[in-house]
């Protein structure tokens, strides 16, 4: 393994700034990392540390691969389920996997994708979430990348409920201002069908596309409300599970000292 990385495993609720920062701090170096998670995401982050760091570009890998799944039948403001609902399909909805891979494919190659507004793409110094929680116009910004691979694992019809309930342990796991309690309430109150569609995929991205505006993105050509589900980066480039650090063994004697170390609050707007 290169001297210059330290690749960990980044469990949900933490971030890959964080993680990067702590590891900062224990070695007393600069660092940076390859790639952000999203906080209910989990996978390979790969901090680069010392003089390396100010040159991640190079440690960049051009494809990054997940494993997660669309759930059809609802959406957010974010397009994964840390998000405010903003619309839920009736019960007449009805999607076969043939229909449901057929425009999944059509994302294969080329790929033109606009951000998410909930990003940290900058524009003029501001991530794209600020303009959103600021209530400002969101700029259009785009990027161009590639689907590589799309394999599929699964379709199948699944309980709402047991999505509901898995969705809402997940939240309460995360820390800082994500807007969780107006997020939980929205669950609470709305009405769902009794059943949602999921498709359990692996696919290969470019660097920079995101999983999250993929399911806008298919969401649309469907007509079907859509979000992520249990985002998982399973490799940088070449590395994988197998090679990476555990956080929590890895900042051990911090983590006792201080349980929420690798779980600050981030600032608010």
């Amino acid at each position: 393994m290169n001297n210059s990385i330290l690749p960990f495993w980044k469990p949900i609720g933490t971030s890959s700034s964080i993680i990067a920062k702590r590891v900062a701090e224990k070695l007393n170096c600069k660092t940076s990392h390859t790639g952000t998670l999203d906080p209910l995401a989990e996978g390979v982050v790969v901090v680069i540390v010392g003089d390396e760091s100010a040159f991640k570009e190079n440690f960049i890998s051009e494809f990054k691969t997940y494993e997660f799944g669309f759930i059809f039948g609802f959406s957010t403001d974010t397009h994964d389920a840390l998000g405010l609902i903003e619309n839920i399909n009736s019960e007449e909805i009805y999607l076969t996997e043939e229909q449901v891979i057929e425009e999944l494919n059509t994302f294969i190659g080329s790929y033109k994708q606009k951000y998410p507004e909930f990003s940290s793409k900058k524009v003029l110094g501001k991530s794209l979430w600020e303009y959103k929680r600021l209530g400002l116009e969101v700029p259009e910004v785009f990027i161009d990348g590639t689907i590589r691979e799309v394999d599929v694992l699964d379709f199948s019809e699944i309980s709402s409920t047991n999505v509901l309930n898995h969705i809402k342990h997940q939240i309460n796991q995360i820390r800082g201002n994500f807007r969780q309690e107006e997020i939980l309430k929205k669950y609470q109150e709305s009405n769902f069908p009794e059943k949602f569609y999921e498709l359990k995929v692996r696919i290969q991205m470019s660097r920079g596309l995101y999983v999250r505006g993929l399911a806008r993105d298919l969401s649309e050509k469907l007509n079907s409300n859509c979000i992520i589900l249990d985002l998982i980066r399973v490799k940088d480039g070449e590395i994988e599970k197998k090679d990476c650090l555990d956080v929590n063994e890895y900042f051990k004697e911090e983590i006792l000292k201080d349980q929420n170390f690798l779980f600050p609050e981030f600032k608010k707007l």
